[in-house]
């Protein structure tokens, strides 16, 4: 008998874990227990601590309910070294449905010999159909119009007049910074539509990028020629503040800039004064260095923009790979059927 501590919330939920536990281990042999645990992420926004960061839950009723688990199965619930130290010597393994487990210590689970599993890339089809979304919804006006109609009854027939009207996505051209696997859906998408692709990623080779019947480009040029520029790239020391006022002023006067990816990678008050001064057409925006936003936001009001509250990921599809790719590992650790393809600390896995 395998027991298991399922930490869902509001978004994968405990019973979309169970669902998925049992089909993975259907022909296992195992008998599996569940202990379950229901946060209220993503209704509770997500906090950070002195030991983890990005999540909702309590530890102390966690840390109750861990006594003699051997997995346990997360995606925005804590686990800390107060559950990890009640889980004692019986826990083998935790698995995070998600892609980053910063809600997980995993300097006290490697010090314990126990792997960290994770979900990478289960959200990649939902943020990029999301990107392509903010791309349309700010280029055509949509939001504004909604607003307008369903919260003044105003019929918005200005937003067809010639200098409010956008441009179609596959006249365009779309410049990508970053290309992982969310930046190339984004360019099998807006292919799709017949735009040319701009790529600018340092760390992927020019042949490479040509591989995928894109186009290779220097940041500068991208952002002077583009008329989408969507950001995909990881958010590090050299990518943190990557698009500032220098690099906002080199883009067309008709462009919007879409970020899906991190707030962090933008200047966040560059790009309000480049919206305010139109410099720049518009934005499209699902992150921000402040979420939820504060009442006194600058993004509030502007209208040249389209927000949203971090929804990029937010589709059943997503919910349900974050799931399986997570239980899958678990699988492959238990039954040696395969070796875990995300782990956080493989040092563990080759002891």
């Amino acid at each position: 008998m395998l027991k298991i501590l399922v930490l869902g919330d509001r978004f994968i939920t405990c019973e979309t874990m169970i669902a998925v536990l049992e089909e993975v281990f259907l022909d296992s042999g195992e008998k599996l227990e569940y202990i379950c645990y229901s946060d209220n992420w993503p209704v509770e926004p997500l906090i950070r601590n002195d030991e983890v960061s990005e999540f909702v839950g309590d530890e102390d009723e966690i840390a109750a309910l861990a006594s003699g688990v051997d997995f346990i199965l997360t995606h925005s619930a804590p686990v800390t070294l107060k559950v990890l130290e009640k889980a004692s010597e019986s826990l083998k393994a935790v698995a995070a449905a998600r892609g980053g487990p910063v809600n997980i210590n995993s300097k006290a689970c490697t010090e314990r010999g126990i792997p960290i599993f994770y979900s990478a890339g289960s959200k990649g089809g939902a943020v990029a159909e999301f990107t392509v979304a903010l791309m349309l919804a700010e280029s055509r006006n949509l939001g504004r119009s909604h607003g307008s109609m369903m919260y003044e009854k105003k019929w918005r027939g200005d937003l067809y007049v010639n200098d409010k009207s956008g441009n179609e996505i596959g006249s365009s051209v779309v410049g990508l910074i970053g290309l992982g696997a969310i930046g190339k859906r984004v360019a099998q998408i807006v292919r799709g539509f017949g735009a040319r692709v701009l790529v600018y990623d340092p760390y992927i080779k020019q042949e490479d990028i040509l591989a995928e019947g894109l186009e290779p480009s220097d940041l500068d040029t991208l952002l002077k020629v583009s008329d989408f520029v969507s950001l995909h790239a990881r958010l590090t020391n050299d990518s943190r503040g990557l698009l500032g006022a220098r690099e906002m002023s080199l883009m067309k006067s008709s462009a919007i800039l879409v970020n899906t990816a991190r707030a962090e990678l933008v200047d966040e008050a560059a790009l309000v004064k480049a919206l305010r001064e139109k410099t720049i057409a518009g934005a499209g925006l699902d992150v921000f260095v402040d979420e939820p936003l504060k009442d006194d936001s600058p993004f509030y009001g502007l209208e040249n923009v389209t927000i949203a509250s971090h929804l990029g990921g937010a589709s059943k599809q997503a919910a349900e790979i974050g799931a399986k790719v997570a239980v899958t590992a678990l699988y492959q650790y238990i039954t040696g059927n395969g070796i875990p393809k995300f782990c956080v600390n493989p040092e563990v896995l080759a002891k």
